[in-house]
Formats: structure tokens, sequence, C-alpha cells
């Protein structure tokens, strides 16, 4: 390292001077007095490395850096990338990111960026737009940075940060597709560097720990994290690593464990806390929880509860519900944990643990309940579904659906939240009420009774809700359609039926 050439933009005392004595503090410094200097410097083999303005935070761009990353993309790389803090006095007035040239591309770390520029040398209508559709939609890849720069021909060129490594088979299958796919726009994909990710500003959260992260949902969490790019701890009763241990190297720490635990679990963790952490439990039920985090955390740890409405079988988050109950110790750390849920796509709903609970209690208890008697009506007039399958509707057939998948739960799992959730029996009593009073109208002969409320309902839910329910039907009727289509084709191609186990996991 000590035989190394290092070149900076000058003057001496510039802020990539400092940068570069930062990080080459035993070799050779040389000030240049122009970037296109330096540019060349680094492809003649005239310096090993060069130190460079990429972005300041307050005015952009180095649109000079830009065009010559351009010029250079192939003998010169970005190989890293640091932020430098400019000060007036105490406060810092601006950051800059400084690129370090070399001639080689980075190793891959895990949690990289890869800039690049997409020039297309036709110019068309909606080119811009199949350009992004194919990083984000086809790829699922984060852009997170794009700038335009005119060439001389009146085109323009895209300058783009994506996050992850040219290593990385998706986003090397990426920009093969971009050049493929938008070959008739002759469009030219130069890579400048790929090289560990550098934000303006330091994220606080780097590692995050899960209490009970062994089970299904704790494995699909982990590894959601673990591809965002954080380091992730695990404690559970299969680990070496104790509950302490992972709470003690953690920014955060995910309590992911069955209900009836979740509270002593809890308890059990929070002296181990420190000021600065951040504790979040992730259960179907919120009142209890949060009240032992806000009774027993230390002060200075901050407290969020999180509900992923979803199970571990989901392939990606984007528009799956996480719903946060912030609390009056929820902060700048819990703001920042909800942003990595929101930047893969969840949709994302604060609220409180009283509202939650009463929500779940309509969509969990409420729903779990009719279906679980449906399926021992259904057990006890007709024996088997197979009985009543002739005479089904589409009606009855999303109902059968519903019924089946929630038997498909793990039954403990279910009886849980039936007895943690102290919401659900009263939303269950409010609905035997109108079972009942319902029943008894028809029993007297008044229909009137239900039409009423059939009228009622459908007014107070409104034409879209109305029209997006029945249009959402209608595509799972089809869906069907083409499935038992499907089916018969198998039956009668010799291939049977092999049939299917359970699927038991998190309720949803």
């Amino acid at each position: 390292m000590e035989n190394k050439k290092i070149g900076f933009l000058g003057p001496v005392d510039s802020f990539c001077a400092r940068a570069a004595q930062d990080l080459f503090p035993r070799c050779e410094l040389n000030p240049y007095p122009s970037t296109r200097l330096l540019f060349q410097a680094v492809a003649s083999h005239e310096v090993d490395h060069a130190l460079v303005p990429l972005e300041s935070q307050m005015e952009g761009p180095v649109t000079e850096t830009l065009d010559h990353l351009f010029e250079f993309a192939e003998p010169v790389k970005i190989v890293q990338v640091v932020v430098f803090p400019l000060q007036e006095g105490k406060e810092v007035r601006d950051r800059v990111k400084v690129a370090v040239l070399g001639r080689e591309y980075a190793g891959r770390t895990g949690n990289d960026t890869t800039a690049l520029a997409i020039y297309p040398h036709r110019d068309r209508i909606g080119l811009l737009e199949d350009i992004l559709y194919i990083i984000s939609r086809e790829y699922r890849l984060n852009l997170s940075s794009i700038h335009s720069r005119p060439d001389t021909k009146g085109g323009f060129r895209f300058h783009i940060e994506l996050e992850g490594h040219l290593q990385d088979p998706t986003l090397q299958g990426c920009l093969l597709d971009l050049e493929r796919k938008l070959s008739a726009d002759e469009v030219e994909v130069k890579v400048f560097g790929a090289y560990p990710r550098q934000a303006f500003i330091e994220p606080r959260i780097k590692a995050i720990g899960i209490i009970g992260g062994t089970g299904r949902m704790g494995a699909w969490l982990a590894s959601f994290f673990n591809h965002a790019g954080y380091q992730v701890l695990v404690s559970g009763r299969r680990t070496s690593l104790t509950y302490r241990q992972c709470v003690e190297r953690s920014d955060v720490v995910i309590v992911n464990v069955p209900i009836p635990y979740m509270v002593q679990v809890i308890q059990d963790i929070c002296p181990y806390l420190q000021p600065g952490q951040l504790i979040v439990d992730n259960a179907s039920v919120k009142t209890q929880p949060v009240d032992a985090m806000l009774s027993c955390a230390p002060e200075g740890v901050e407290v969020l509860g999180m509900h992923t409405i979803f199970g571990p079988t989901v392939t990606e988050i984007r528009h799956q519900n996480v719903v946060f109950t912030y609390t009056p110790r929820s902060g700048e750390l819990c703001q920042e944990f909800e942003g990595i849920f929101y930047k893969y796509g969840a949709r994302i709903t604060r609220t409180t643990p009283e509202f939650h609970d009463q929500q779940m209690a309509f969509h969990q208890n409420l729903e779990h309940f009719t279906k679980i008697a449906l399926a021992e009506l259904l057990r006890r007039r007709f024996g088997t579904p197979q009985a009543i399958s002739a005479y089904t509707s589409p009606n009855s057939r999303l109902s059968l659906i519903a019924m089946g998948r929630i038997l498909n739960l793990d039954p403990q799992l279910v009886s849980e939240i039936q007895q943690f959730n102290l919401q659900g029996p009263a939303m269950i009593r409010d609905y035997l009420e109108i079972v009942k009073e319902l029943a008894e109208a028809m029993a007297k002969g008044d229909p009137d009774r239900l039409r009423r409320s059939m009228a009622e309902s459908s007014l107070h839910m409104g034409r879209d809700f109305l029209g997006e329910m029945l249009e959402t039907s209608q595509e799972i009727e089809r869906h069907l359609a083409e499935l038992e289509i499907a089916r018969r084709r198998k039956r009668t191609s010799g291939g049977g039926d092999r049939g299917s186990g359970s699927s038991q996991g998190r309720v949803s």
C-alpha cells in the first residue's frame, strides 16, 4: 500500500486531498488540476488510484465527473465511494461523495451499488419508461439514483445507480436484457463501477436480531433482512446464540415468538436492552405485547408494534400488508425500520394497538370462527365436501375455499388468537346477536328484515367497493375454471391425483 501513487483533485487543501489523506495515509499523494487529467492518469497507469468529486448532497451530481466516467468507462472504474462532510464551525454544511477511481471492479460485499450509463442512440416516446420497466418491474432492482446528461447530438445519456453488484445474476440479466430488448433503439450500456453502497447519511440500523427466529416466519424475516443488506442475528431454542447475546449485538430486536410466550419473553430480554436500540414485537395481537414493551424496556429504548399480515409462503413483500403500532416511545429508529418494508413495496398502515386488535378481531377471530363453524355444519349434515360439490355456486365455492385455507392453518395458533385477542369475544358475540335477530325474523315470516339489511349494507359499503369485490370474485372464478380444466386434462392423460399435504403456517 505504501508504494502506491494516489492522485486527487487539487489544491492540496481541498476536500479530495483530505479524503486521500484519510484513505491512503502512507501513500504518495499528488494533486492534479482537473478531473480529466486524473482519469487519464488512472487509464495510463500514472497513478494507482484517483479521487474525484462525484456528488453533493445539496447541489447534486458533478456533471464533469459523469461525462468523464462515460468517456473512460473501459479503462477506469469506480472502486469505492466515501462521504466527506463539509463543516462550517461545528455544523455540517454539506456532504460530498468522493469517488475513488481504479482499473478493476471492487469485490462483491452483498451491500453494493452498480453505477452505469444507458445511452440510447435513437430517441422515441416512451423509451425511458421502457428502460425503467425492465429495471424495476421485470428484474425488481431498486434504482437509487438517475440523472440525464446531454450528448453532442441532441440526445441524452441516463446515468443510473442500481442496488446490487455486477456479479449478481439478476443485475447481469437486467443489463443484458436492456441491450437485447432495446436493440432497435441502439441502446449502449456502460458500467462505471460496482462498489460498497454509501449513503449521504449513514443509516443507524445495521444489525437486526430476531428472538424466536428459528420458525418459518422467523426464517422468512431473516432472509428478507439479509437480502436488504443487514446483518441478521437469530436466537431461539435451537441456537447457540443466547437471547442476551442477540440483544446486545443488535440495533433492532424483533420478538417473534408464539403469542402465549410473547409477554414473558419481552420481560426476559428487556434488561439487556440499552438506550439507542429499538424493540419490536411481531404478533397478531398488539395490546399485551406493546404494554409489556413500554413497561419493561429501559428509558431511551424505542418501542414499536408490528404485524406482518402474511405467512412465510409469500415469495416477496410487494403489496403485502404490514401494520405498525407506534407508541409514545417511537422515534427515528422506528421510521427507519418501517422504511425497510416500504422500500420493498409493502403496504404500510399505522394505527394504535387497540384499533389493530379490533380489526384483527374481525379479520382473524370472527373469520376463523365462522369458517370453523361452517366446516362443522358441513361435517354434520353432509359428511364430505364431495357430497356437495355438484351443487356449489360461485359464492359458495369462494366460501369453501376460505374454509379450506383456515382448516390448513395450525389449530394451536388459531386457538391462541381466539384466546389472546381481548376484543375477539365481543366481535363474535355481536355477530351471533345479528345472526340470531335475522334468523328469528325469517322464522316469523319477515323476509323484509333480511332485505333491509342487504340494502342498508350495500348503501353503506358503496358502489366502488361492491364493484371491486364483484370484479375480483369473477377473476377468481375464471382462474378456478382454468384450474379445473387443467386437473381434468391431467386425469385423462394418466397423471392422476397425487394428493396434497397440509400447508400449515402463520395465520393470515
